[in-house]
């Protein structure tokens, strides 16, 4: 089955917050890191002789802006790499057959047989075929006819990789 896709940054955007608050190892590490802020805030705060109210309202503000400032960080550095990086956004085939899953751009192709396969996940948009812990072929749902067609090309993907997974 073949599928032909315009990738965006948007998805590549999206592919990146499904990794990062879906994905165990990763979404442990994201929560911590967001929660360590306002926390910190809050003790130095405390430590430094302020009452309870201010102390934890004060965290709270400052620990929220921070977080803010650092998923935005996250997305402009992830946008930045889509820019730089001819290849990620724009037209994509995506081929699987009996040999593996094939990804072709204009500047790049890419292999990867079946047993290196990890796992199938999907969001409302997109799905992700993971060849490692943290990379994927990203497919687009819009790229499908309808949802029998999508249904089709998982199927497909669980026959080859004799794996079970949504």
């Amino acid at each position: 089955m073949k599928i032909v896709m315009d990738l965006k940054k948007e998805d590549f955007w999206n592919y990146n917050k499904f990794v990062m608050f879906n994905m165990p190892k990763y979404r442990i590490s994201m929560i911590l890191s967001l929660l360590s802020i306002p926390v910190s805030c809050i003790i130095i705060s405390k430590l430094l002789g302020a009452s309870w109210v201010f102390s934890i309202v004060s965290g709270v503000i400052i620990g929220g802006l921070a977080d803010v400032l650092f998923i935005y960080r996250i997305k402009s550095r992830t946008m930045k790499m889509v820019k730089t990086n001819d290849g990620v956004i724009g037209e994509h085939i995506i081929e699987v057959n009996e040999k593996g899953l094939y990804d072709s751009t204009l500047r790049a192709n890419s292999h990867c047989n079946w047993d290196g396969i990890h796992e199938l996940r999907q969001d409302k948009d997109n799905l992700y075929i993971f060849v490692n812990n943290i990379q994927a072929t990203i497919v687009t749902k819009r790229s499908f006819s309808n949802a029998a067609e999508e249904q089709e090309f998982v199927k497909q993907v669980e026959q080859y990789a004799k794996k079970q997974f949504i």
